[in-house]
Protein backbone atom coordinates (compact mmCIF):
# COMPACT_ATOMS: atom_id res chain seq x y z
CA UNK A 1 0.00 0.00 0.00
CA UNK A 2 1.10 3.85 -0.62
CA UNK A 3 0.84 6.65 1.37
CA UNK A 4 -1.73 7.90 -1.15
CA UNK A 5 -4.11 5.17 -0.44
CA UNK A 6 -4.03 5.06 2.98
CA UNK A 7 -4.83 8.75 2.92
CA UNK A 8 -7.87 8.11 0.76
CA UNK A 9 -9.15 4.92 3.45
CA UNK A 10 -8.71 7.15 6.24
CA UNK A 11 -10.70 10.22 4.37
CA UNK A 12 -13.45 7.61 3.88
CA UNK A 13 -12.69 6.37 7.38
CA UNK A 14 -13.77 9.87 8.97
CA UNK A 15 -16.60 10.20 7.35
CA UNK A 16 -17.88 7.08 8.47
CA UNK A 17 -16.97 8.49 11.78
CA UNK A 18 -19.28 11.60 11.01
CA UNK A 19 -21.75 9.35 9.58
CA UNK A 20 -21.06 10.93 6.15
CA UNK A 21 -23.17 8.60 3.95
CA UNK A 22 -20.75 6.46 1.12
CA UNK A 23 -18.20 6.37 3.32
CA UNK A 24 -16.84 3.07 5.55
CA UNK A 25 -14.82 1.73 8.30
CA UNK A 26 -11.19 1.62 7.69
CA UNK A 27 -10.03 -1.97 7.49
CA UNK A 28 -6.59 -2.24 7.27
CA UNK A 29 -6.24 -6.06 8.64
CA UNK A 30 -3.91 -7.86 7.86
CA UNK A 31 -2.38 -4.80 5.40
CA UNK A 32 1.41 -4.13 4.94
CA UNK A 33 2.04 -0.25 6.38
CA UNK A 34 5.93 -0.61 6.50
CA UNK A 35 7.56 2.87 6.67
CA UNK A 36 4.40 4.98 5.63
CA UNK A 37 3.60 8.03 7.04
CA UNK A 38 0.31 9.26 8.06
CA UNK A 39 0.64 12.25 11.10
CA UNK A 40 -2.48 13.17 13.08
CA UNK A 41 -4.47 10.23 11.21
CA UNK A 42 -7.82 9.76 12.83
CA UNK A 43 -8.37 5.66 13.44
CA UNK A 44 -10.72 5.46 15.83
CA UNK A 45 -12.40 2.26 16.00
CA UNK A 46 -10.42 1.31 12.86
CA UNK A 47 -9.50 -2.22 12.26
CA UNK A 48 -6.07 -2.77 12.21
CA UNK A 49 -5.23 -6.43 13.53
CA UNK A 50 -2.48 -8.19 11.94
CA UNK A 51 -1.67 -4.82 10.13
CA UNK A 52 2.47 -4.36 9.78
CA UNK A 53 3.37 -0.85 10.31
CA UNK A 54 7.14 -0.98 10.70
CA UNK A 55 9.13 1.93 10.50
CA UNK A 56 5.72 3.67 10.06
CA UNK A 57 5.18 6.91 11.38
CA UNK A 58 1.58 7.76 13.02
CA UNK A 59 2.71 10.45 15.20
CA UNK A 60 0.00 12.59 17.45
CA UNK A 61 -2.65 9.95 15.48
CA UNK A 62 -6.10 8.22 17.25
CA UNK A 63 -6.33 4.81 17.77
CA UNK A 64 -8.16 4.68 20.54
CA UNK A 65 -10.67 1.80 20.56
CA UNK A 66 -9.05 0.70 17.60
CA UNK A 67 -8.67 -3.67 17.26
CA UNK A 68 -4.62 -3.66 16.79
CA UNK A 69 -4.75 -7.63 17.87
CA UNK A 70 -1.75 -9.05 16.86
CA UNK A 71 0.01 -5.59 14.61
CA UNK A 72 3.45 -5.32 14.75
CA UNK A 73 4.83 -1.68 15.38
CA UNK A 74 8.53 -1.87 15.24
CA UNK A 75 10.30 1.02 15.21
CA UNK A 76 7.72 2.86 14.36
CA UNK A 77 7.10 6.84 15.63
CA UNK A 78 3.81 6.96 17.29
CA UNK A 79 4.61 9.91 19.73
CA UNK A 80 1.28 11.45 21.12
CA UNK A 81 -0.75 8.93 19.95
CA UNK A 82 -4.13 7.81 21.73
CA UNK A 83 -5.01 4.18 22.55
CA UNK A 84 -7.40 4.65 24.83
CA UNK A 85 -9.35 1.33 25.04
CA UNK A 86 -7.43 -0.22 22.01
CA UNK A 87 -7.51 -3.60 21.83
CA UNK A 88 -3.58 -4.40 21.81
CA UNK A 89 -2.82 -8.14 22.71
CA UNK A 90 -0.30 -9.67 21.46
CA UNK A 91 1.28 -5.83 19.61
CA UNK A 92 4.81 -5.98 18.71
CA UNK A 93 6.25 -2.27 19.64
CA UNK A 94 9.82 -3.19 19.77
CA UNK A 95 11.97 -0.17 19.90
CA UNK A 96 9.20 2.00 18.70
CA UNK A 97 8.66 5.60 19.75
CA UNK A 98 5.48 5.92 21.93
CA UNK A 99 6.55 9.61 23.74
CA UNK A 100 3.06 10.61 25.36
CA UNK A 101 1.27 8.23 24.06
CA UNK A 102 -2.26 7.56 25.71
CA UNK A 103 -2.42 3.84 26.40
CA UNK A 104 -5.37 4.12 29.36
CA UNK A 105 -7.53 1.13 29.65
CA UNK A 106 -5.91 -0.37 26.75
CA UNK A 107 -5.71 -4.26 26.39
CA UNK A 108 -2.57 -5.36 26.21
CA UNK A 109 -2.77 -8.89 27.61
CA UNK A 110 -0.92 -11.73 25.50
CA UNK A 111 -2.93 -12.85 22.20
CA UNK A 112 -3.15 -15.92 20.85
CA UNK A 113 -1.74 -16.03 17.62
CA UNK A 114 -2.39 -18.37 14.53
CA UNK A 115 0.54 -18.87 12.51
CA UNK A 116 1.50 -21.21 9.55
CA UNK A 117 -2.13 -23.33 10.88
CA UNK A 118 -0.41 -23.38 14.47
CA UNK A 119 -1.89 -21.55 17.39
CA UNK A 120 0.60 -20.01 20.14
CA UNK A 121 0.22 -17.12 22.57
CA UNK A 122 2.22 -14.13 22.30
CA UNK A 123 3.10 -11.01 25.00
CA UNK A 124 3.04 -7.46 23.92
CA UNK A 125 6.50 -6.71 23.29
CA UNK A 126 7.45 -2.79 24.16
CA UNK A 127 11.37 -3.69 24.33
CA UNK A 128 13.31 -0.89 24.24
CA UNK A 129 10.77 0.83 23.33
CA UNK A 130 10.82 5.11 24.44
CA UNK A 131 7.60 5.80 26.13
CA UNK A 132 8.46 8.87 28.49
CA UNK A 133 5.50 10.86 29.26
CA UNK A 134 3.07 7.98 28.47
CA UNK A 135 -0.21 7.04 30.43
CA UNK A 136 -0.94 3.64 31.17
CA UNK A 137 -3.28 4.12 34.16
CA UNK A 138 -5.36 1.22 34.32
CA UNK A 139 -4.21 -0.43 31.13
CA UNK A 140 -3.81 -4.28 31.32
CA UNK A 141 -0.31 -4.90 30.39
CA UNK A 142 -0.19 -8.45 32.26
CA UNK A 143 2.43 -10.38 30.79
CA UNK A 144 4.28 -8.10 28.91
CA UNK A 145 8.15 -7.73 27.66
CA UNK A 146 9.05 -3.95 28.56
CA UNK A 147 13.04 -5.05 28.97
CA UNK A 148 14.69 -1.87 28.35
CA UNK A 149 11.87 0.23 27.80
CA UNK A 150 12.18 3.74 28.61
CA UNK A 151 9.22 4.88 30.98
CA UNK A 152 10.12 8.06 32.45
CA UNK A 153 7.51 10.18 34.06
CA UNK A 154 5.03 7.84 32.57
CA UNK A 155 1.52 7.28 34.37
CA UNK A 156 0.79 3.40 35.49
CA UNK A 157 -1.34 3.70 38.18
CA UNK A 158 -3.42 0.95 38.83
CA UNK A 159 -2.28 -0.77 35.51
CA UNK A 160 -2.57 -4.63 35.68
CA UNK A 161 1.22 -5.67 35.91
CA UNK A 162 1.22 -9.11 36.39
CA UNK A 163 4.55 -10.79 35.51
CA UNK A 164 5.81 -7.97 33.43
CA UNK A 165 9.02 -8.32 32.24
CA UNK A 166 11.02 -4.53 33.46
CA UNK A 167 14.72 -5.65 33.32
CA UNK A 168 16.79 -2.68 32.59
CA UNK A 169 13.80 -0.39 32.15
CA UNK A 170 13.67 3.24 33.13
CA UNK A 171 10.90 4.34 35.59
CA UNK A 172 12.57 6.96 36.54
CA UNK A 173 9.81 9.89 38.47
CA UNK A 174 7.54 7.01 36.72
CA UNK A 175 3.95 6.81 39.17
CA UNK A 176 2.92 3.37 39.73
CA UNK A 177 0.92 3.90 42.44
CA UNK A 178 -1.86 0.74 43.27
CA UNK A 179 -0.35 -0.66 40.15
CA UNK A 180 -0.45 -4.88 40.18
CA UNK A 181 3.18 -5.92 39.37
CA UNK A 182 2.92 -10.12 41.17
CA UNK A 183 5.54 -12.12 39.58
CA UNK A 184 6.73 -9.00 37.78
CA UNK A 185 10.89 -9.19 36.58
CA UNK A 186 12.68 -5.79 37.59
CA UNK A 187 16.29 -6.67 37.41
CA UNK A 188 18.65 -3.54 37.05
CA UNK A 189 15.09 -1.21 36.48
CA UNK A 190 15.82 2.25 37.74
CA UNK A 191 13.22 3.20 40.23
CA UNK A 192 14.50 7.23 40.87
CA UNK A 193 11.94 9.33 41.85
CA UNK A 194 9.44 6.72 41.01
CA UNK A 195 6.40 6.34 43.97
CA UNK A 196 5.15 2.50 44.31
CA UNK A 197 2.63 3.65 46.93
CA UNK A 198 0.35 0.85 47.70
CA UNK A 199 1.56 -1.36 44.69
CA UNK A 200 0.94 -5.04 44.86
CA UNK A 201 4.43 -7.04 44.29
CA UNK A 202 3.88 -10.49 45.93
CA UNK A 203 6.21 -12.72 44.42
CA UNK A 204 8.15 -9.67 42.57
CA UNK A 205 11.99 -10.04 41.69
CA UNK A 206 13.62 -6.97 42.34
CA UNK A 207 17.02 -7.16 41.71
CA UNK A 208 19.62 -5.17 41.51
CA UNK A 209 16.81 -2.44 42.15
CA UNK A 210 17.48 -0.05 44.37
CA UNK A 211 14.22 0.83 46.20
CA UNK A 212 16.13 3.77 48.58
CA UNK A 213 15.29 6.30 45.82
CA UNK A 214 11.77 5.50 45.39
CA UNK A 215 8.03 6.08 47.63
CA UNK A 216 7.35 1.95 48.89
CA UNK A 217 5.07 3.45 51.33
CA UNK A 218 1.96 0.77 51.86
CA UNK A 219 3.45 -1.58 48.87
CA UNK A 220 2.60 -5.43 49.36
CA UNK A 221 5.96 -7.47 49.51
CA UNK A 222 4.97 -10.56 50.30
CA UNK A 223 7.13 -13.08 49.18
CA UNK A 224 8.98 -10.28 47.01
CA UNK A 225 12.60 -10.51 46.42
CA UNK A 226 13.65 -7.11 47.06
CA UNK A 227 16.90 -5.59 49.07
CA UNK A 228 15.09 -3.10 51.78
CA UNK A 229 18.19 -2.89 53.95
CA UNK A 230 19.88 -1.06 51.58
CA UNK A 231 18.14 1.89 52.99
CA UNK A 232 19.67 1.34 56.20
CA UNK A 233 23.04 1.25 55.27
CA UNK A 234 25.37 3.91 55.92
CA UNK A 235 26.27 6.60 53.43
CA UNK A 236 29.66 5.24 52.59
CA UNK A 237 28.73 1.78 52.67
CA UNK A 238 25.38 2.74 50.38
CA UNK A 239 27.14 4.32 47.38
CA UNK A 240 29.58 1.51 47.60
CA UNK A 241 26.29 -1.07 47.04
CA UNK A 242 25.19 1.72 44.47
CA UNK A 243 27.46 1.83 42.38
CA UNK A 244 28.31 -2.33 42.78
CA UNK A 245 24.44 -2.48 41.39
CA UNK A 246 24.98 0.21 38.42
CA UNK A 247 28.49 -2.32 37.91
CA UNK A 248 26.40 -5.40 37.26
CA UNK A 249 23.26 -4.14 35.61
CA UNK A 250 25.45 -1.95 32.94
CA UNK A 251 27.99 -5.17 32.37
CA UNK A 252 30.44 -3.66 33.74
CA UNK A 253 30.19 -0.12 31.28
CA UNK A 254 28.91 1.83 34.62
CA UNK A 255 29.30 2.28 38.10
CA UNK A 256 32.45 0.32 39.77
CA UNK A 257 32.80 -3.57 41.10
CA UNK A 258 32.42 -3.60 45.23
CA UNK A 259 36.06 -4.52 47.10
CA UNK A 260 34.71 -4.86 50.95
CA UNK A 261 37.82 -6.76 51.88
CA UNK A 262 39.10 -6.29 55.53
CA UNK A 263 35.39 -4.46 55.89
CA UNK A 264 34.10 -4.65 59.27
CA UNK A 265 30.15 -5.32 58.19
CA UNK A 266 29.27 -7.43 61.23
CA UNK A 267 25.34 -7.57 62.00
CA UNK A 268 24.52 -5.66 57.98
CA UNK A 269 21.08 -6.92 56.48
CA UNK A 270 22.44 -7.79 52.86
CA UNK A 271 18.77 -10.25 52.40
CA UNK A 272 18.01 -9.69 48.81
CA UNK A 273 21.03 -8.19 47.83
CA UNK A 274 22.46 -8.68 44.31
CA UNK A 275 26.41 -8.95 45.38
CA UNK A 276 27.33 -11.33 42.79
CA UNK A 277 31.36 -10.97 42.05
CA UNK A 278 31.98 -8.89 44.81
CA UNK A 279 35.32 -9.05 47.15
CA UNK A 280 34.80 -9.74 50.53
CA UNK A 281 38.18 -11.07 51.78
CA UNK A 282 39.16 -11.27 55.12
CA UNK A 283 36.16 -9.04 55.82
CA UNK A 284 33.87 -9.46 59.15
CA UNK A 285 30.36 -10.46 58.42
CA UNK A 286 29.62 -12.44 61.64
CA UNK A 287 25.86 -12.25 62.40
CA UNK A 288 25.18 -11.15 58.97
CA UNK A 289 21.71 -11.44 57.06
CA UNK A 290 22.32 -12.43 53.52
CA UNK A 291 19.64 -14.62 53.12
CA UNK A 292 18.40 -15.35 49.45
CA UNK A 293 20.68 -13.22 48.31
CA UNK A 294 22.69 -12.89 44.95
CA UNK A 295 26.01 -14.39 45.52
CA UNK A 296 27.10 -15.85 42.48
CA UNK A 297 30.86 -16.01 42.09
CA UNK A 298 31.50 -13.78 45.09
CA UNK A 299 34.96 -13.94 47.24
CA UNK A 300 34.34 -14.55 50.96
CA UNK A 301 38.16 -16.21 51.26
CA UNK A 302 39.58 -15.73 54.85
CA UNK A 303 36.22 -14.28 55.50
CA UNK A 304 34.43 -14.25 59.42
CA UNK A 305 30.93 -15.64 58.61
CA UNK A 306 30.13 -17.43 62.13
CA UNK A 307 27.17 -17.00 62.51
CA UNK A 308 25.70 -15.41 58.98
CA UNK A 309 22.62 -16.44 57.01
CA UNK A 310 22.77 -17.57 53.85
CA UNK A 311 19.66 -19.63 54.00
CA UNK A 312 18.31 -19.95 50.14
CA UNK A 313 20.96 -18.01 48.69
CA UNK A 314 22.12 -18.06 44.78
CA UNK A 315 26.19 -18.91 46.23
CA UNK A 316 27.30 -20.85 42.78
CA UNK A 317 31.20 -20.62 42.02
CA UNK A 318 31.44 -18.30 45.43
CA UNK A 319 34.67 -18.40 46.70
CA UNK A 320 34.83 -19.22 50.75
CA UNK A 321 38.76 -21.29 50.86
CA UNK A 322 39.67 -20.30 54.69
CA UNK A 323 36.34 -18.54 55.66
CA UNK A 324 35.23 -19.30 59.22
CA UNK A 325 31.42 -20.84 58.94
CA UNK A 326 30.71 -21.38 62.23
CA UNK A 327 27.15 -21.71 63.01
CA UNK A 328 26.39 -20.18 60.13
CA UNK A 329 23.00 -20.98 58.10
CA UNK A 330 23.71 -22.46 54.56
CA UNK A 331 20.29 -24.12 54.59
CA UNK A 332 18.67 -24.68 50.77
CA UNK A 333 21.90 -22.61 49.51
CA UNK A 334 22.54 -23.26 46.53
CA UNK A 335 27.02 -24.06 46.54
CA UNK A 336 27.17 -25.70 43.16
CA UNK A 337 29.09 -24.47 40.05
CA UNK A 338 28.24 -21.79 37.51
CA UNK A 339 28.35 -22.12 34.05
CA UNK A 340 30.91 -19.25 32.32
CA UNK A 341 31.92 -18.20 29.03
CA UNK A 342 35.63 -19.77 28.27
CA UNK A 343 37.90 -16.51 28.45
CA UNK A 344 39.97 -18.34 25.17
CA UNK A 345 37.33 -16.45 22.46
CA UNK A 346 36.03 -20.33 21.40
CA UNK A 347 32.37 -19.26 23.13
CA UNK A 348 32.99 -22.65 25.26
CA UNK A 349 31.26 -22.61 28.68
CA UNK A 350 33.23 -23.56 31.42
CA UNK A 351 32.14 -24.92 35.15
CA UNK A 352 33.22 -22.68 37.70
CA UNK A 353 32.89 -24.77 41.02
CA UNK A 354 32.36 -22.64 44.72
CA UNK A 355 35.22 -23.35 46.48
CA UNK A 356 35.36 -24.08 50.22
CA UNK A 357 38.75 -25.49 50.60
CA UNK A 358 39.63 -25.25 54.13
CA UNK A 359 36.39 -23.60 55.38
CA UNK A 360 35.43 -24.25 58.75
CA UNK A 361 32.16 -25.50 58.65
CA UNK A 362 31.36 -26.66 62.69
CA UNK A 363 28.46 -26.41 63.62
CA UNK A 364 27.46 -24.95 60.10
CA UNK A 365 23.44 -25.68 58.98
CA UNK A 366 23.77 -27.51 55.63
CA UNK A 367 20.63 -28.53 55.32
CA UNK A 368 19.28 -29.32 51.92
CA UNK A 369 22.37 -27.13 50.65
CA UNK A 370 23.34 -28.10 47.17
CA UNK A 371 27.40 -28.63 46.91
CA UNK A 372 27.10 -30.70 43.67
CA UNK A 373 30.86 -30.14 42.29
CA UNK A 374 32.07 -28.06 44.81
CA UNK A 375 35.89 -27.86 46.25
CA UNK A 376 35.91 -29.31 48.96
CA UNK A 377 39.48 -29.77 50.41
CA UNK A 378 40.21 -30.12 53.96
CA UNK A 379 36.85 -29.02 54.86
CA UNK A 380 34.65 -31.59 57.85
CA UNK A 381 31.42 -31.64 58.26
CA UNK A 382 31.74 -33.99 61.31
CA UNK A 383 29.95 -31.17 63.52
CA UNK A 384 27.83 -29.60 60.34
CA UNK A 385 24.12 -30.39 60.12
CA UNK A 386 23.98 -31.92 56.52
CA UNK A 387 20.54 -33.55 56.01
CA UNK A 388 19.23 -33.65 52.41
CA UNK A 389 22.25 -31.50 51.20
CA UNK A 390 24.11 -32.82 47.67
CA UNK A 391 27.53 -33.78 47.38
CA UNK A 392 29.31 -34.54 44.51
CA UNK A 393 33.29 -34.35 43.60
CA UNK A 394 34.61 -31.81 41.55
CA UNK A 395 35.61 -32.62 37.98
CA UNK A 396 38.40 -31.21 37.89
CA UNK A 397 38.33 -31.66 33.81
CA UNK A 398 35.30 -29.15 33.32
CA UNK A 399 37.70 -26.03 34.84
CA UNK A 400 40.87 -26.09 33.17
CA UNK A 401 41.49 -22.40 32.31
CA UNK A 402 40.20 -20.81 35.71
CA UNK A 403 41.59 -20.42 38.65
CA UNK A 404 39.52 -20.05 42.34
CA UNK A 405 41.13 -16.48 42.51
CA UNK A 406 40.14 -15.28 39.31
CA UNK A 407 36.77 -15.29 38.76
CA UNK A 408 37.35 -14.18 35.21
CA UNK A 409 34.39 -13.72 32.49
CA UNK A 410 31.18 -13.56 35.11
Amino acid sequence: MDEATLKEIIVLHRGYLDGVPGCKRADLRNASLKGLSAPNAKLHNALLSGADMTGAAFVRGDFSGSDMFGAVLRRANLAGCNFFRADLRGTKFTGARLGGADFREADMRPGDIRDAGMKRTQSVDMSDAVLDKSNFSRANMSHSNLEGASLRNSNLSEAELVAVNLSGADLEGANLELARMKNAVMAGTNLKGASLRGADLEGAVLRNVDVSVCDMKGARLDNCRVFLGIRELKDELKLKVQRHMKWLATDGKDGEQADFSGANLAGIDFQYADLSVAKFTGANLEKCNLGKSFLTMTDFTGTNLAGANFRGSDMRGAILMNADLTATNLADADLGYVNILSTRGDRRVVRFPATLTGANFDRTICTNTNFDGARLDGVSFETAATNGAIFRATDTDDDPETSPQTPTGA
